[in-house]
């Protein structure tokens, strides 16, 4: 069970923007999750000013094309080809359905806010073989998106050291960094500009919280940093011009385990950079909306 930690509440009356949340997605069995459509309200309620969806293949891209009918006030979605879509998809499902989903972000890159989440997942991916595919399909859609003009959204998970591939054992993949440093191999290669990228989730390793802002990169701090010190002290010394806040709901609850989170839990988000970085809250919030708005491009009605 991860460290937990003791940081103040939100305060009452903070705005905030949640970059990356799953809303609408396939909903866990025997849930007790407010409907869509309660979320949805309840965050602009209690201080939302936009609220970005990640979408991570076909069938997530169609509920939230389909949601967006009734609910797009100040709402966006990222158009993305998850690893775990990667690694999970039916192999008689996954040409026709990737190719669907590069027509798409081809054809509609004004519905979209950035390509994501796409990256590399080598917890999802425990062998070789895997990680290799998620490698190769990473590399193409950098290849298809470099010239669309679209910022990227990572998702980047290392290997944990129970999680080593036993029959590599010296594989570059198996370090505790080597997820990080094939994305970063990747993105060198085909010249992307690291002030265009955001690292969804941020979870490190710590020295990577300090080196990838210096580079430009961006990071986004979830929920569960609040309640978890994994993920606060992953970016306790990133600047804050570099952070974004997140929910990545239903997943990265503030201070509990499992599907339970929602996207108006991003406050907890705010008050865990502003225990980490010794600072007002008020004012995480104001730069990290900034940040969010900057990053996306996004336009807020009122």
């Amino acid at each position: 069970m991860p460290k937990k930690i003791v940081i103040p509440e939100p305060e009452p009356g903070l705005n905030f923007i949640d970059v990356h949340c799953h809303l609408p997605f396939h909903r866990p069995k025997n849930d007790r999750l407010p409907s869509d459509k309660e979320q949805y309200l309840s965050f602009f309620k209690m201080g939302g000013h936009y609220l970005i969806t990640s979408t991570i293949d076909m069938q997530t891209l169609s509920l939230t094309l389909n949601f967006m009918k009734e609910f797009d006030k100040n709402f966006g979605f990222t158009c993305g080809w998850a690893p775990q879509t990667v690694t999970y998809t039916p192999k008689n499902k996954y040409v026709k359905e990737w190719q669907e989903w590069v027509n798409y972000i081809e054809a509609n890159q004004e519905k979209y806010l950035a390509i994501g989440e796409i990256g590399l997942d080598f917890h999802h991916a425990k062998i070789l073989e895997k990680r290799e595919k998620q490698v190769e399909e990473f590399r193409k859609i950098i290849e298809i998106t470099r010239n669309l003009n679209k910022p990227y959204v990572l998702h980047v998970r290392n290997a944990a050291e129970h999680e080593f591939d036993r029959q590599h054992p010296k594989h570059r993949f198996n370090k505790k960094d080597g997820a990080n440093k094939e994305i970063l191999k990747i993105l060198n290669e085909f010249k992307i500009i690291p002030q265009r990228v955001l690292w969804h989730c941020f979870s490190g390793p710590e020295e990577y919280g300090r080196n990838l802002p210096k580079q430009g990169f961006k990071l986004s701090v979830p929920s569960s940093a609040y309640g978890f010190n994994r993920w606060c002290r992953v970016t306790k010394f990133s600047p804050l011009e570099s952070l974004l806040t997140e929910t990545d709901s239903y997943y990265q609850h503030p201070y509990k385990r499992g599907p339970l989170n929602v996207p108006s839990n991003v406050r907890y988000s705010i008050a865990a950079i502003a225990y980490s970085h010794n600072i007002p809250q008020t004012l995480v919030s104001e730069k990290t909306i900034e940040n969010a708005i900057n990053f996306f491009n996004l336009k807020i009605e009122n």
